[in-house]
């Protein structure tokens, strides 16, 4: 069960949300101030979204400020709208009150936001390893993994392939 803080977000960024769905903002920075979802920083279209990414999402980060990155794919989904990727930036360097205010308000940015355009998840705490486009493939490639066998599942698998009953 996650708690929310009541933070919601303000009008701006409302009518923000709108625009977002026309193909020109490649990428949007939110942050919490005065106890609002406040739109911090918009970067549009220059390239495709592997060309786009490191050179616009990079320059959002702050070593120890926490805040939300949602950033758009060339992808559309079955509806028409386009794909998003929703980064949350947590590092470690921030303090315990700000992980916790971002981690409990991320449900409310997803929902006024519209959680059906976001089909990738990130939380990343260190820069280099979690937020670059490398560190985004790595995510992806983690996810299509198969899960951990333990050893005894491990040895039941052997035994299938090597057509053992």
């Amino acid at each position: 069960m996650s708690h929310q803080t009541g933070i919601r977000a303000n009008e701006s960024l409302k009518k923000f949300f709108g625009k977002c769905r026309d193909g020109h903002v490649r990428v949007f920075k939110v942050s919490i101030v005065n106890e609002e979802l406040t739109l911090s920083a918009q970067t549009g279209t220059k390239g495709t979204w592997e060309q786009d990414y490191d050179r616009v999402v990079l320059p959002l980060v702050e070593d120890d400020q926490p805040c939300y990155i949602l950033y758009r794919f060339d992808t559309k989904s079955s509806t028409g709208s386009y794909d998003w990727a929703l980064i949350s930036w947590s590092p470690d360097d921030s303090s315990v009150r700000q992980k916790m205010l971002y981690a409990s308000t991320k449900a409310t940015l997803k929902q006024e936001f519209g959680g059906g355009q976001i089909k990738e998840e990130i939380h990343a705490t260190v820069k280099v390893e979690e937020v670059t486009l490398n560190g985004f493939k790595k995510h992806k490639a983690s996810a299509k993994a198969p899960a951990p066998l333990t050893q005894a599942e491990e040895e039941l698998a052997r035994l299938r392939i090597e057509g053992v009953t």
